[in-house]
C-alpha cells in the first residue's frame, strides 16, 4: 500500500483515552481531531482504527472520518470502537445515527473471485457504563449489505459524497455507552477500507412527529418510494404501521399498496408512521383530461417551465427526490413556473387542473 494513499493526524495509540469520562446528551461526533474523540475507546489503534484525515462524511463536517483498517487485520478480528460514556439522567431510549461508508475489494479477475470479504459493524450497547455490552444490530458489509456504499471493487476505497449511508437507531431505555465493533469473518480474503463519521446520540422521548403528506397518491409505472410526495427529513419508509421491516428508497411502487413513512430528527425517529396508499393512475403529457393537449417544455430546464394546456393549471407543486416539497404555485391559470432558485437536480412535478385531474412527471433542473 502506498505511503501517501492516506496520511495521519496521529496515530490514535498517542490519544489519551479517558475511561469513565462522561459527555453530555444529545452529543455529535464528528471526529476529525475534536475533544470528544479522545475519550473514545479504541482497540489496535495504530494499525486497524485510524483518523483519515482525508474523508469526510457529507455531514461531519471537515477534518477528517475514523476509518476501519479491516484491509491490514489478520486472521479472524473484532475491534472495538467504544463512545465515552453518555450521561443519561432520564434513563430514557437513546437515538443513535451515523453515517458509514464502505466496499467490497476482490484480490483477482470478479470473475474468477470465489472468497470475498465479509466485514460487518456490530452495535452494541451498554447500560452500566461499558461493563457488559448487549448486540443490537448486525450491520453487514460484505458484497450487498446495508453498509456497502461502494460496491465490489479491485483496489482501495476512498468514498465519493454520494458513497455515505446514514443510519439510524433507537437503542434501550438506560443505554449509555455504545460499541461500533468492527468483526473480520473471513480469514482468506483481505477486508478493505470502512468509514465512520457524524455519530449523533439523543436521548429520545417519543415526540418526534411522523412526516405529513396526502393519501391516497398517485403513480406512474417504474416509479418508487423516492418518487412519493412526503413532507419531513430523512423519511424512513416501512411495509407495516409498527414493526415491518425498512424499505430502500428505491422500492418499486406497487398499485394499492399502503406504505409508512417516518421521519428522523436529528438521531430520534417517530414512532407514528404516515400512511400512503399508492394508486397506478399517472397522467402522461397527453391524458391531462379525455379532451385536451398537456404539455410542459423544456426539460430539462434553465429556469423557467413553460406549460401548455387546453385545461387550466390551477396548481404545480415540486417536490424533491426525497419528498421534500421545495415550491408550491396556485393560481387561476398558470402558463409557466419560474425554477431558478431549485440547485441543479431531479424533481417531482404535479399538475393541478381546474377539473381536479393531476399529472405528475419527472423533471430535471440544470
Amino acid at each position: 500500500m502506498k505511503k501517501n494513499y492516506f496520511r495521519f493526524l496521529k496515530l490514535l495509540a498517542f490519544c489519551p483515552v479517558v475511561i469513565g469520562a462522561q459527555v453530555n446528551l444529545p452529543y455529535t461526533e464528528d471526529f476529525g481531531g475534536s475533544t470528544t474523540q479522545s475519550q473514545w475507546d479504541y482497540s489496535n489503534p495504530v494499525t486497524i482504527v485510524v483518523e483519515n484525515t482525508s474523508v469526510d462524511s457529507p455531514d461531519g463536517g471537515t477534518g477528517g472520518s475514523l476509518m476501519y483498517n479491516f484491509y491490514n487485520s489478520l486472521g479472524l478480528s473484532t475491534y472495538n470502537v467504544k463512545s465515552p460514556v453518555l450521561n443519561n439522567p432520564t434513563n430514557a431510549p437513546v437515538g443513535v445515527s451515523f453515517q458509514f461508508a464502505a466496499a467490497n475489494r476482490y484480490t483477482m479477475p470478479a470473475a474468477l473471485q470465489t472468497v470475498f470479504a465479509d466485514d460487518h459493524i456490530l452495535l452494541e450497547y451498554s447500560t452500566d457504563g461499558g461493563q457488559t455490552y448487549t448486540l443490537m444490530h448486525d450491520y453487514e458489509i460484505g458484497r450487498t449489505g446495508e453498509l456497502n456504499t461502494g460496491g465490489t471493487i479491485p483496489s482501495f476505497f476512498t468514498p465519493t459524497s454520494q458513497q455515505w449511508v446514514t443510519k439510524n437507531i433507537l437503542l434501550p431505555a438506560g443505554t449509555n455507552r455504545v460499541n461500533f465493533k468492527g468483526v473480520k469473518n473471513n480469514v482468506n480474503q483481505a477486508g478493505n477500507f470502512a468509514f465512520l463519521d457524524h455519530v449523533i446520540f439523543q436521548i429520545c422521548d417519543g415526540n418526534t412527529p411522523a412526516p405529513t403528506g396526502n393519501s391516497p397518491q398517485n403513480f406512474c409505472s417504474s416509479q418508487t418510494l423516492a418518487n412519493l410526495a412526503v413532507t419531513g427529513t430523512n423519511i424512513q419508509w416501512y411495509d407495516a404501521a409498527t414493526g415491518g421491516n425498512l424499505l430502500p428508497g428505491t422500492t418499486a411502487l406497487v398499485n394499492g399498496t399502503t406504505y409508512y413513512a417516518s421521519q428522523v430528527v436529528g438521531a430520534c425517529e417517530s414512532t407514528t408512521r404516515l400512511a400512503v396508499t399508492v394508486n397506478s393512475n399517472c397522467l402522461s403529457v397527453n391524458e391531462a383530461s379525455d379532451d385536451n393537449d398537456f404539455n410542459f417544455f423544456p426539460n430539462p430546464v434553465n429556469d423557467i417551465l413553460h406549460i401548455n394546456s387546453k385545461i387550466n393549471v390551477m396548481k404545480v407543486i415540486i417536490y424533491a427526490v426525497d419528498g421534500k416539497l421545495v415550491q408550491s404555485v396556485q393560481d387561476k391559470k398558470i402558463t409557466s413556473i419560474n425554477m431558478n432558485k431549485l440547485i441543479h437536480g431531479n424533481y417531482f412535478v404535479e399538475f393541478t387542473f381546474e377539473n381536479g385531474r393531476k399529472s405528475q412527471h419527472k423533471i430535471i433542473k440544470k
